[in-house]
């Protein structure tokens, strides 16, 4: 299974990119962790927030395989804790599916893409900065995968 990780992104910080990959290696190879980072559209001083978010999110979708699971990140997805995420995580591997993970710019995702998306996913109330996503992502993924192996990391 590849688990896609679409996400808009000007550059991620060498710290960023070295955590994101510690946990990508620590999958065994039946998940296969696979990045793709977009650069943000340009936004001048009086450009037009929700034009943006269309053509990020078209631009981010365009990358969705037609056969993927999208599970889209927004603030107002479904807050889940690792009980939940678990179940979730069985759900979506037992499709036999690959899973893409959508990552929005600083904007936002546009209400189209989440509606076309078949999962919507919120980390936390709380804001986040933009490099560090990923890597609570692939952490949680990471743990609620270990829990399915009976591998101690969870505990």
């Amino acid at each position: 299974m590849k688990i896609n990780f679409i996400s808009i992104e000007s550059s991620r910080p060498d710290w960023a990119e070295k955590a994101f990959s510690s946990y990508e290696k620590k999958f065994n190879k039946s998940i296969n962790i696979n990045w793709v980072g977009l650069r943000p559209l340009s936004r001048g001083r009086n450009y037009n927030p929700s034009k943006i978010v269309e053509k990020e999110s078209e631009l981010l979708f365009s990358k969705v395989k037609e056969r993927d699971l999208v599970i889209a990140l927004d603030r107002e997805g479904m807050e889940l804790n690792t009980s939940k995420l678990r179940i979730q995580f069985d759900n979506w591997v037992s499709g036999s599916r690959n899973i893409s993970l959508i990552i929005g710019g600083p904007d936002g995702l546009s209400k189209n893409l989440l509606n076309r998306s078949d999962f919507c996913w919120s980390l936390s109330g709380l804001t986040f900065p933009h490099s560090l996503v990923p890597i609570l992502i692939i952490e949680q993924l990471y743990r609620v995968w270990s829990i399915t192996q009976n591998h101690p990391y969870h505990k």
